[in-house]
């Protein structure tokens, strides 16, 4: 069956081509629908369609700039082109890119079913006459991206450190790279800002900056493989010895152009970081770890720029005199369940970390993920539960941080909203025994209680319920009460007949005189009035 692709940023002709079409006559199957030229090449790269029937004109990427980096990807998929009279010109052109067919709005049901069917056919015969070799070649290019990817997908996330110290013969001929002894190390280009969250931004970045890297780093590098991870690209390069300046400048020049094309989305940043340079890959896990310590160094020297040079470490802040009185403010702020003291305490923090003298990026992210920790102790040691995952979503979202005061001012977001959430269980939990015995009396306000009772039923004291309830309520267990029964005592004299000795005794009372006397001291009127003014 094969795989069709419709574009086009009008959500209703998306919608008229689907039902125009009897696709499982045609041996067809709609695979995915895109509104914009970015959504649908991400669509063809992730579900390699057979053919796509597109607008001439779509945000992100138009009709032909589709065809050409589709093409790139799959240069045997096949195009229709929708277009208005208005830009038949364009329908012209994109013949010259090499596109099955055209067709006119508005779409015409008998048209469009024999252009399918034409181009179904056509690549039905294509897909026969494949050679066996063609096909092995094609398997083959497949396997070789998957081993290479996850051969630098590795080498980011720490794992099979052993295999760096193989051959490069070896490596090579398992992982399909052409390495050659010279020069190995890791760059990184970072971008910051809103874009990281769109996902459709994220995807035009995402091209411009693999079109740019391989046009750029071709003619100095013998080798480069690329990998995404977060909204950081990184870069596994090997060149000549000799020619590290050469290629220094050529990730400048990546660097700046990103940010030109970048320039066309809102408060986007680019910052790139190079890593430091070794004889064999060997030493690619010391230069990712360099080239992340100095893109971390960003939130002091700023975006825009590329980083270089060794990073040494400084003594850990959480051995620290200033994270030592910091801690014990923090402590006694957490304990007050006020998320303003703790909000004032951290706030405090950030001025005199910002403000200190010689203090790096990394000191910077130290700091801040030790105030994490001793938040998460503080919780664990009096058992108030915080979300499970709160440390691993604080350390990915520092990645968004591209200064200091943004990493603070994320901190102090992140901390505070959780802790205003816990401290809030938490007095709901004191609060319990509270609301057991508030639900108690207003079940058994007609019976004779006593605090005894109610007391059991809360699993407290009578004397600490006595305590916990003029606390939370402002009144004696027994003036609320005696507040429950003549509140219903009101409202049986306006909604029925039946006499104040009745309603008396239904209330909790035994005794008529001293109920009367007690609602007059409630209510400012005697019952009768009572009834006689409101019912």
């Amino acid at each position: 069956m094969l795989k069709v692709l419709i574009a086009d940023d009008e959500h209703k002709i998306c919608q008229l081509i689907e039902k125009l079409v009897d696709w499982e006559t045609l041996d067809m199957k709609v695979v995915a629908v895109a509104e914009n030229g970015i959504e649908a090449l991400e669509m063809i790269r992730k579900y390699s369609p057979d053919i796509a029937i597109t607008d001439i004109r779509m945000p992100g990427y138009d009709g032909l700039e589709l065809i050409q980096l589709a093409k790139e990807h799959n240069s045997r998929m096949e195009f229709i082109i929708i277009s208005g009279y208005r830009h038949f010109e364009y329908a012209q052109t994109a013949i010259r890119y090499g596109v099955s067919d055209y067709i006119l709005k508005p779409i015409k049901k008998e048209e469009l079913q024999e252009t399918l069917k034409r181009l179904g056919e056509k690549l039905r015969a294509r897909r026969a006459q494949l050679t066996y070799e063609e096909r092995v070649q094609m398997t083959l290019k497949s396997d070789s991206e998957v081993l290479r990817r996850a051969f630098l997908s590795d080498i980011l996330s720490r794992r099979n450190k052993a295999r760096l110290l193989e051959p490069l013969e070896k490596l090579n001929r398992e992982f399909h790279y052409g390495f050659r002894p010279g020069d190995f190390c890791i760059a990184i280009l970072k971008i910051d800002g809103h874009v990281s969250s769109d996902g459709r931004e994220w995807q035009f970045m995402e091209e411009k900056v693999r079109s740019a890297a391989a046009r750029l780093l071709e003619d100095c590098v013998w080798e480069q493989e690329l990998a995404v991870a977060g909204s950081g690209f990184y870069f596994l390069l090997n060149f000549q010895q000799g020619q590290k300046t050469r290629v220094r400048k050529q990730l400048k020049g990546l660097m700046d152009e990103i940010r030109v094309q970048g320039g066309i989305l809102q408060d986007i940043m680019v910052t790139m970081s190079v890593g430091s340079v070794f004889c064999s890959p060997a030493g690619l896990d010391a230069s990712l770890k360099n080239a992340r310590m100095l893109m971390e160094e960003r939130l002091v020297a700023g975006t825009g720029k590329l980083l270089e040079g060794e990073f040494s470490r400084g003594a850990s802040f959480a051995d620290s005199e200033l994270f030592a009185d910091f801690n014990t403010r923090m402590l006694q702020a957490l304990e007050t369940l006020d998320e303003f003291q703790v909000r004032e305490v951290m706030t405090q923090l950030k001025g005199q970390m910002l403000s200190m003298t010689g203090i790096t990026g990394h000191d910077m992210l130290q700091m801040t993920r030790e105030v994490c920790n001793l938040y998460l102790f503080f919780m664990k040691n009096n058992r108030i539960p915080v979300e499970e995952d709160f440390l691993e979503h604080y350390n990915a979202g520092t990645d968004s941080c591209a200064s200091g005061g943004e990493l603070f001012d994320y901190m102090i977001r992140q901390i505070t909203g959780s802790y205003a959430r816990a401290a809030q269980l938490k007095r709901q939990d004191e609060n319990r025994p509270i609301r057991v015995a508030k639900r108690y009396v207003e079940e058994h306000y007609g019976e004779l209680l006593t605090l005894e009772q109610v007391s059991m039923e809360a699993e407290l004291s009578p004397a600490y319920l006595s305590t916990l309830f003029k606390k939370n309520t402002g009144m004696t267990f027994l003036e609320y009460l005696s507040k429950v029964r003549m509140e219903e005592a009101k409202k049986l004299l306006k909604g029925t007949n039946r006499t104040v000795a009745d309603i008396c005794a239904q209330v909790g009372y035994s005794d008529v005189r001293y109920f009367t006397k007690s609602f007059t001291k409630y209510s400012g009127l005697k019952p009768n009035e009572y009834r006689k003014l409101y019912s």
